[in-house]
């Protein structure tokens, strides 16, 4: 049966509206496609639709293609669609984070070879087991390449240990 409004008109839904929704389906199946299988058991996707994704991803851009994509949202949209919509927002949340330490992790870098000891100081606050030392040498090193105009063999080292210390405090080795 269909709905009708005060005025006796049938209500139809926003075509507008729905080609979005659809849209947006098709946008978590490709991004379905882009991850490891492993991905796709965590998520208990059935096997017929893992088929139709492997399908998918062995396509090259066409027709054919566009219309399996297609399909696939369209069996998502009838089973599974709320958990791969958390699943790819949470991955977008955990992306983020990461990209916000790594680029926290670049500024460190950048003002201890720039300040130097002021800054190391201001480090060892924030992360008290640090090898003082070691760090130390890195520092000079990093910036006695930058003056030099060498390339950042030293740099990209102490990057790494930042990016080790911060994992080691945080309990996670993700970056």
């Amino acid at each position: 049966m269909r709905e009708v409004d005060e005025e006796g008109f049938a209500i139809r839904p926003n075509k507008t509206q729905l080609k979005r929704e659809q849209a947006e389906i098709r946008k978590l199946v490709v991004a379905l496609m882009e991850v490891g299988e492993k991905e796709w058991d965590s998520l208990g996707l059935d096997a017929g639709f893992r088929e139709g994704l492997l399908l998918a991803r062995g396509m090259k851009a066409s027709g054919a293609r566009n219309r399996q994509i297609k399909f696939l949202a369209r069996q998502l949209q009838q089973d599974g669609l709320e958990a791969v919509r958390a699943w790819v927002e949470n991955r977008d949340l955990l992306q983020a984070e990461q990209n916000r330490r790594f680029h926290q992790l670049e500024q460190w870098r950048d003002r201890l070879v720039e300040e130097g000891d002021r800054a190391l100081e201001a480090f060892l606050e924030h992360y008290p087991q640090t090898d003082r030392q070691h760090l130390r040498q890195l520092i000079r090193a990093a910036d006695k390449e930058k003056r030099q105009g060498k390339p950042a063999g030293a740099g990209k080292k102490l990057f790494r240990l930042l990016r080790e210390i911060s994992a080691a405090s945080h309990g996670s080795a993700t970056l």
